[in-house]
């Protein structure tokens, strides 16, 4: 297993917490940043042969202004380079290792912000904006790597987190259970939005 954070402090915090659960290795990147991807695909090459899953879990909500005009400027550009373009660059770096894993899956963690009705919702524009292309971005890629890749959108749900904040009424336990169901679909099963292990419309 694999983590990358910006974060070298909450890095070695995980190591240790997952120390019992078997292998795990950090890897340091800003996802920011136009060498992130690059850094990534280093460091996973230098400890395995291929790529069974990659989760894209990093995410940003960095206004909650009414309308995406009212939005303080370039919080829109600061949510896309994070929430879509991280996950997009990532991905095509790693995707030589994808195709030598085990029935390969990209699971790019989404939000409910982002489908069809949530779109028609007030406020956090830019993040909803941005898991709406995340979701175009997983139908895109599922198309491309039919056959060879599964590519999946998933739905954590409303989680008490740095992002969710304390109001949130679900804790990040049940988002990794969420998760796990996510994971274990069967291979053929690409280009769709699940939650809980459901599928459910983009």
């Amino acid at each position: 297993m694999i983590g990358v954070a910006r974060d070298p402090a909450r890095l070695e915090s995980v190591r240790a917490e997952l120390s019992g659960l078997g292998e795990y290795h950090g890897i340091c990147a800003d996802l920011a940043s136009d060498t992130a991807a690059e850094t990534i695909r280093k460091g996973v090459a230098s400890i395995f042969d291929g790529l069974d899953v990659i989760v894209n879990n990093a995410g940003v909500m960095l206004s909650h202004e009414p309308e995406l005009t009212a939005e303080p400027e370039g919080k829109l550009e600061e949510t896309l380079a994070i929430n879509l373009l991280a996950p997009f660059r990532i991905t095509r770096a790693l995707l030589s290792l994808l195709e030598l894993g085990t029935e390969p899956r990209v699971i790019n963690v989404s939000s409910g912000a982002g489908t069809f009705s949530g779109m028609l919702e007030p406020k956090i524009a830019s993040y909803r904006l941005s898991k709406w292309s995340l979701n175009g971005l997983t139908m895109l890629q599922a198309k491309e790597w039919a056959g060879k890749i599964s590519v999946l959108a998933f739905d954590p749900g409303w989680v008490r987190t740095d992002l969710g904040g304390p109001k949130a009424p679900g804790v990040p336990e049940d988002s990794a259970a969420g998760l796990l169901k996510t994971i274990l679909l069967p291979s053929s099963v690409t280009g769709q939005f699940v939650k809980d292990g459901e599928i459910l419309p983009f």
